[in-house]
């Protein structure tokens, strides 16, 4: 693997690089100009990562002393910093920087930066949280850090989008692409688990679908007794909202699952779960990682009496998870709280790292967070269920899914 130095004093900045970085290359960071130079000296990279504006030496003088260093002049520089002057931009490169990106940055645009100057970066699979809340919005002070917004994930493998569910926090994420793109047109794969209101009700707000130049595709499973496109134009008649499905400009192609398709380099299967209604869970398999979705769930040997048929069916939920890279489930009671809801399709945290545990996920994320469960009840929750799994030595990270949260694999 090829070395990289990161020279950086902001940790934020220095720990969202390596994260980035470190599938596809050895990471080294420093905190500031004198640090990364001895680390340059040391190691001998193949590429330094450098900030401008550092303590005890700045970027330029760090180029500067690259390119007069006999061992290190081949380096290859690339400048990330703040200052988008295009005067500064000109001196990094007179200095002796090989390229420069402005933060902040793209992932895929600093990872085509990297590739094209040393080869080897891959684009990698990254996913961000934009809703986490199940069932109703719930915005407030109660909830700011884990997030108000019903469920909306998104998923990107290379160059393709893919979308699952749109809850409220969808909305959010329609701002965030009509920014990116801006008048270059979009397209991505919308998938909906079930059509309750909470996992489709951001739909009707997210922009980009009423540009006529962007193209989306949305699938999910037939309804009970309507076709899956008749249950989205339902929530959109002129009895709840102003606005009918045809004035979506982009012309959404609305598709049924009837089995595993490819989006792109991926392969994206479901499974029917337990929840009132016809719900399924995602699972996209990657060419580096595999990402599952379960929302909403409850284990049917926790609905129903134990016995063979209740674990043949729980069995085959562990099974389509199996060996996932991440595992997003809802867990939304407490034992106690199931206790008064049980029968309302959805599972405890027990039940959640029983099933990451059981079918050796890699990392399990808690997601669909009851509306009652404010920040600092999540944080509790979070580490209780961090602490039953130390307790059962059970091989799996555990984390609370938070809005603006992103991941990278």
């Amino acid at each position: 693997m090829k070395k990289i130095v990161i020279v950086d004093d902001d940790p934020e900045m220095r720990q969202l690089l390596s994260d980035v970085l470190r599938p596809n290359f050895q990471v080294r960071t420093a905190e500031d100009g004198v640090e990364g130079l001895a680390a340059l000296k040391a190691d001998k990279p193949d590429l330094v990562i450098l900030d401008l504006l550092m303590p005890r030496m700045h970027g330029y003088e760090v180029v500067q002393r690259i390119r007069a260093d006999e061992a290190l002049r081949d380096l290859k520089v690339l400048i990330s910093s703040s200052k988008s002057y295009a005067a500064d931009q000109d001196t990094a490169r007179k200095a002796g920087a090989d390229d420069y990106i402005t933060k902040p940055w793209e992932v895929g645009a600093l990872l085509s930066k990297v590739q094209d100057l040393v080869g080897g970066a891959k684009a990698p699979v990254t996913l961000r949280f934009w809703g986490t809340r199940g069932s109703i919005p719930t915005p407030g002070p109660r909830t700011q850090r884990y997030g108000g917004n019903t469920p909306c994930v998104e998923l990107r493998v290379g160059d393709k989008i893919v979308i699952i569910d749109a809850g409220s926090g969808i909305r959010e994420l329609g701002r965030a692409l009509m920014k990116e793109f801006q008048a270059t047109p979009m397209s991505a794969d919308i998938l909906i688990s079930h059509t309750h209101w909470d996992h489709i009700q951001g739909l009707p707000f997210f922009t980009p679908i009423y540009l006529p130049d962007n193209r989306f595709t949305i699938r999910g499973a037939h309804g009970t007794t309507e076709s899956f496109a008749e249950v989205l134009r339902g929530q959109m008649s002129h009895q709840y909202f102003p606005v009918d499905m045809k004035a979506m400009g982009s012309k959404p192609v609305v598709e049924e699952l009837d089995g595993p398709f490819r989006i792109g380099e991926s392969t994206v299967s479901y499974h029917f779960l337990n929840h009132p209604g016809i719900t399924v869970g995602f699972r996209i398999d990657t060419p580096d990682a595999a990402v599952c979705y379960l929302s909403d769930h409850e284990p049917y040997g926790r609905l129903n009496a134990k016995g063979e048929f209740s674990a043949k069916e729980d069995d085959a939920v562990a099974a389509f998870v199996r060996g996932a890279s991440l595992l997003i489930s809802e867990a939304q009671y407490t034992d106690e709280e199931y206790k008064f809801k049980r029968s309302w399709g959805h599972s405890t945290f027990a039940d959640v790292i029983a099933l990451a545990a059981k079918a050796e996920v890699k990392q399990l994320s808690l997601f669909h967070h009851d509306p009652e469960h404010t920040d600092e009840m999540m944080d509790g929750f979070v580490a209780g269920c961090q602490d039953l799994i130390r307790k059962n030595g059970y091989k799996l990270e555990c984390f609370g899914a938070a809005e603006g949260m992103a991941l990278y694999f």
